[in-house]
């Protein structure tokens, strides 16, 4: 067989001219219908793209090969060939992609090109050791997940203006007497007071969080609520803070409110500030220090 009659073989039994002419960026079938009659060459050029686009061995084009019953054999094995090779490639890809995601080999490291195996291990060794930094983060993220799990309807009510009413440590530092904190949730879940404290929300099962850092000293001031009060747009708090420019920490209650209170009417709602706080005890402190080990 002449290679322009086994081409014309495998346009009517394995291929569609339409496609190769495609292919081959042919304007018409007018060059396909020429190569297939013997009126042009078929160059290497073009059995090389038989072979990358349509699977389609160049070396049917031998001129050992002069039966069609060869022709099939050869295209069904290079092809069933071609298919197990692509599976694999596809199958070792997916397992490189969930070892990337799990992070047990670096990302992109395919994708760089690496003069010497130094330079690779060099690279691998980088990630090792970011991945032994990450690992513990990773762990207390899931379990802060577990902790504080998303709920958005929860969060939908919280966010926006809240006021918030609380006795001072020292009474003489606010001029009635009382603390109204207008405090703001945002989208992101970040939170920031009258004063330029910052913070974020955490949102727990059933109570949850709001920690934020004084913008002086950068303490931590914590106030912890129940969920269940938060649709009424009025709810108690608890906070555990330093008291004013010291070290010695105090739990204090009040509450927030959608709603702005006058200062008096939210100390009748609070009711007795001695009832409300509960300051370090300063003998406790001094017990404690005198039991303490010097470091050596």
């Amino acid at each position: 067989m002449e290679n322009f009659q086994k081409l014309d073989y495998i346009l009517d039994t394995h291929m569609n001219a339409t496609e190769v002419t495609r292919a081959f960026g042919f304007k018409s079938e007018t060059m396909i219908s020429k190569l297939r009659k013997g009126k042009s060459h078929i160059s290497t050029l073009y059995l090389d793209g038989l072979e990358k686009y349509f699977n389609i061995p160049s070396e049917i084009f031998i001129m050992t090969i002069n039966d069609t019953d060869e022709i099939d054999e050869l295209i069904k094995s290079y092809q069933l060939k071609k298919s197990k090779e692509k599976g694999k490639k596809e199958f070792q890809q997916k397992i490189l992609k969930k070892l990337e995601e799990t992070h047990l080999i670096p990302k992109e490291i395919f994708n760089k090109d690496f003069f010497n195996k130094g330079e690779l291990n060099s690279f691998i060794k980088k990630h090792k050791e970011q991945l032994l930094m990450e690992s513990t983060d990773i762990v207390v993220s899931a379990f802060s997940n577990q902790v504080f799990p998303k709920n958005e309807k929860l969060f939908h009510k919280l966010k926006g203006v809240w006021y918030g009413y609380v006795y001072p440590s020292n009474p003489a530092s606010a001029e009635h007497g009382i603390w109204e904190v207008k405090t703001t949730i945002h989208d992101n879940y970040s939170v920031i007071d009258y004063w330029g404290n910052k913070g974020y929300l955490k949102i727990g099962k059933n109570e949850s969080l709001i920690i934020k850092e004084s913008y002086d000293y950068e303490d931590l001031t914590i106030i912890r609520f129940s969920n269940r009060q938060v649709s009424s747009g009025i709810f108690r708090f608890v906070i555990v803070s330093n008291q004013n420019h010291t070290l010695h920490e105090m739990v204090n209650f009040g509450f927030f409110s959608r709603q702005r209170y006058d200062l008096e009417e939210a100390k009748e709602i609070l009711g007795s500030m001695e009832s409300k706080q509960l300051k370090l005890d300063i003998n406790f402190n001094e017990r404690l220090l005198q039991k303490a080990i010097v470091p050596q």
